[in-house]
């Protein structure tokens, strides 16, 4: 068929990938069930945690308030706030616990079912045709994941000296720390984004600016608008971004992240829509890039307690994409695991989500969240919602750092034609096809440890600016 259509040679990903998907198919009809059925079953469970969720309201010094807004409380100075807040966090997610687990009984029972079936191995091999990686990448990246744990523990060990506290707690993991001097509005972040990225380059400077003028992004928080960001292509070469900005650099990171992926958006729009996709892993390389150019711009310009901000804005996403991610993992196979065998109950459930924690956070803190599995939507969506996320930051730091390589070696022209064609090219091709353009090995260790002594680096000047 590749050979007898040019229109078959240009979709050769897809069709590849479609044949790897057809072999673990049921038949026709099993199939036409199982959709049928999804509305009824994994969908509506996913719905009912949805509608639950967003009902729930718990006790704050004599006020309610939305478990939205409790969690919100985990960035206050006061200690005393964090850590009332995150009881009252708890007795809501208690109070829900039987109908929550019902609902994660629900989807992952169906999905787990579907990918026996389906003659999968085990839970996890869906979720590498969707992300599109092999198991001996996913093992790579999170063998080197497992191995920067201690080092996460020095970042954690080093922000509860500055908090005075000899462990941080759960409540304590987003407690401020450092103080920045700059008032990041968000007409003073779209001036420092559109300067960052031109010293990166023109192209992405006037993309940039192009998104600002044409007003793409609505930026600010009001009522009744959902929480969170995103960004979505719209017409042609355009994206649309939500986001909810309030005056911290953390914000500012974010519109750079929802930029690029806008940017990434701008690079694919002369593909045809089927070589436009991209699996989520490869999705999150040009928001992290941009991320990255934000932050470290602002790092250089930083001193004293603005660094020590800058710095802890850093490593506290790097903390959550690497180690809170892989707990996700850990606990979501767990689940799998016993699912297969019967409905888990609330303090099971419970019980797997403190030893997640506890593998990855070990001893460097005091507490646990026990109801983070009903808190996170993604264990109510998508198959294994967070490895893909360490991926794209790995990865995103990896060629940022072949970046700078280049930029020292005077050839950072040639790098950026590289990179754009490689964000245009995300359709075409698995991810390490992808990276062996950058000579990027993905079975490899090295490259995987070389982002994360990127990381490292930063532990090393954070803990340095306390001292």
């Amino acid at each position: 068929m590749l050979a007898a259509s040019e229109v078959a040679r240009e979709h050769e990903h897809l069709i590849r990938r479609s044949a790897e998907r057809a072999r673990y198919q049921m038949t026709p009809e099993e199939e036409d069930l199982a959709a049928r059925l999804r509305p009824s079953g994994a969908g509506g469970w996913s719905k009912l945690h949805g509608n639950v969720s967003s009902q729930l309201r718990g006790e704050f010094r004599g006020e309610s308030l939305p478990v939205t807004a409790l969690r919100a409380l985990a960035t206050d100075p006061d200690e005393g706030v964090r850590r009332d807040a995150y009881e009252a966090e708890l007795k809501v997610w208690e109070g829900a616990e039987v109908v929550l687990a019902a609902a994660l009984n629900g989807v992952k029972g169906e999905e787990g079912t579907l990918a026996a079936r389906r003659g999968f191995p085990d839970a996890v091999a869906p979720s590498l045709l969707t992300h599109g990686i092999d198991r001996e990448t996913l093992e790579a990246m999170q063998g080197a994941v497992v191995r920067s744990f201690p080092d996460f523990r020095r970042y954690f060990a080093a922000k509860a000296r500055a908090l005075g506290k000899p462990k941080l707690d759960w409540w304590d993991l987003f407690a401020p720390v450092g103080r920045s001097q700059t008032e990041w509005t968000y007409e003073a972040g779209t001036r420092f984004v559109e300067e960052q990225f031109r010293s990166y380059s023109d192209k992405l400077g006037d993309y940039a600016a192009r998104a600002f003028t044409e007003s793409w992004i609505d930026a600010g928080p009001r009522d009744g608008k959902r929480g969170g960001a995103f960004c979505m292509g719209w017409q042609g070469d355009e994206s649309r971004i939500l986001m909810n900005h309030d005056p911290s650099l953390d914000s500012v990171s974010t519109l750079a992240h929802e930029l690029g992926h806008g940017y990434h958006n701008l690079l694919k729009a002369p593909r045809t829509p089927l070589q436009r996709e991209t699996p989520m892993t490869l999705a999150e390389t040009a928001s992290i890039f941009c991320e990255t150019i934000i932050q470290n711009a602002a790092l250089e310009q930083a001193t004293g307690e603005e660094r020590l901000y800058v710095l802890e804005t850093q490593l506290l996403g790097h903390a959550q994409v690497v180690v809170d991610i892989h707990s996700r993992f850990l606990f979501e196979r767990a689940v799998f695991e016993g699912r297969a065998q019967r409905d888990l109950t609330p303090q099971e459930i419970n019980d797997l989500m403190t030893w997640a924690q506890r593998e990855t956070y070990g001893d460097a803190l005091a507490s646990t969240h026990p109801y983070m599995w009903a808190v996170k939507p993604h264990y109510y969506s998508l198959s294994f919602y967070n490895y893909p996320y360490t991926f794209g930051l790995l990865f995103g730091l990896g060629l940022y750092a072949q970046y700078q390589a280049a930029k020292e070696r005077g050839e950072a022209a040639d790098f950026q034609r590289s990179y754009d064609e490689l964000l245009s090219g995300t359709g075409l091709a698995d991810a390490r096809t992808l990276a062996a353009g950058f000579g990027i090995d993905l079975h490899a260790p090295d490259f995987w440890e070389g982002s994360l002594n990127v990381i490292r680096e930063q532990i090393a000047a954070y803990e340095a600016a306390l001292a």
